[in-house]
């Protein structure tokens, strides 16, 4: 199928699995972090940007046989950056009014700001941000990969040779994970194996892998094979259970996220290919999907939420606490959704059309298959 085609569409199951990983990270700051794998919901966030920023490099460079830089930037800024002030904002009038622990230091808030948040952190243990902003470090990660990541897309995409494109992005996960267990040896610390972002790229880079290389959204896929299917998705589930239940610390540290990342692409995979039947047809289920389309708002006001509660409502049992959050942190989403999101989002669309030209002797995607 010709990637020019998807433009404007969008992606079945994607948003659902949003909301999963969202879902994970509240349950675990919520007090459920012994039974639930909040790390687990970051770790897919990881791959769907990967997956889905390079799905959408490869319709536009179909479409204008290169990639506009310029135009990416600035909807990433466009979409990144004005929520993230509102909640800073928020975290600024909190720490005042004693709502939450903590407060900004000049470099704690230029941290947040300019997205190096994730080395500050592991340097400062966070300290000099408000309490509940913590969770900022994996939007560094995702930044430092938007602004590295396109001139290599484009170098990739240019050469138009899948084999050699999917054999740097493996080499490049393996370098990251040799570079994990190399620092485990010398004794680096937890923090910086776990929030640094060349010790994490990888679950990034193995989306980007499923983006280009057997593509579920752009690519032909094979007709469904129950057996096969539900054979693969098992051994997928099998892999994620064994990462999370080994406790070895050396393995948690280095080869667990390689492992993560390797089971949640063919997973992906498989609930974007097979998004209407079961058992991933449920994804793409009216509440699913909205709690996805606001995962970006959710993640970055939760936490803290979650720390001024009980504060303010000292009375109430951990279970009021986690419902009473949640009905707050949904409210702030649709509210972030209804002034900031959908307007930005229009913006975006209309620099898009400036910006991105329209498609002229678009080549057959298999030239991306040689």
């Amino acid at each position: 199928m010709d990637p020019s085609l998807k433009a404007g569409t969008q992606i079945p199951s994607l948003d659902g699995i949003r909301a999963l990983a969202v879902s994970l990270v509240f349950l675990a700051h919520s007090g459920l972090d012994r039974f639930v794998p909040g790390g687990m919901g970051v770790t897919i966030f990881f791959v769907l940007s990967g997956y889905l920023i390079t799905t959408l490099m490869r319709i536009e460079h179909t479409q204008t046989r290169g990639l506009s830089f310029r135009a990416f930037y600035l909807r990433r800024l466009l979409r990144l950056m004005p929520p993230l002030l509102i909640v800073v904002g928020a975290a600024l009038l909190f720490s005042t009014w004693g709502w939450v622990g903590g407060h900004f230091t000049p470099l704690g808030l230029l941290s947040t700001l300019l997205y190096f948040g994730n080395y500050y952190d592991i340097t400062h243990d966070f300290e000099g941000i408000p309490a509940g902003l913590g969770v900022l470090w994996s939007l560094a990660i995702e930044e430092h990969y938007y602004l590295l990541y396109p001139p290599l897309a484009a170098l990739l995409l240019g050469l138009g040779r899948l084999a050699w494109s999917v054999s740097v992005l493996s080499l490049l996960c393996v370098a990251s994970l040799g570079w994990r267990v190399w620092l485990v040896h010398h004794g680096a610390s937890e923090a910086y194996l776990t929030m640094a972002t060349d010790t994490r790229v990888d679950a990034i880079l193995a989306g980007c892998i499923l983006a280009l290389w057997h593509n579920p959204w752009l690519d032909p896929v094979s007709a469904p094979n129950r057996a096969r299917d539900t054979c693969l998705a098992l051994v997928c589930i099998g892999l994620v259970l064994w990462t999370l239940l080994d406790r070895d610390p050396v393995f948690r540290l280095t080869l667990r996220y390689t492992v993560q990342a390797a089971a949640l692409a063919p997973l992906i995979y498989l609930a974007v290919a097979r998004s209407r039947q079961w058992p991933f047809r449920w994804l793409n289920s009216r509440p699913l999907v909205y709690l996805g389309s606001v995962s970006y708002t959710i993640y970055l006001v939760h936490h803290m939420i979650l720390l001024a509660l009980p504060r303010l409502w000292p009375h109430a049992n951990e279970i009021l606490e986690a419902i009473g959050s949640a009905l707050i942190t949904l409210l702030a989403a649709e509210l972030m959704r209804r002034s900031v999101d959908v307007p930005f989002a229009k913006l975006r669309r209309r620099l898009h059309r400036r910006w991105i030209v329209a498609p002229r002797a678009v080549a057959p995607l298999a030239a991306l298959s040689r």
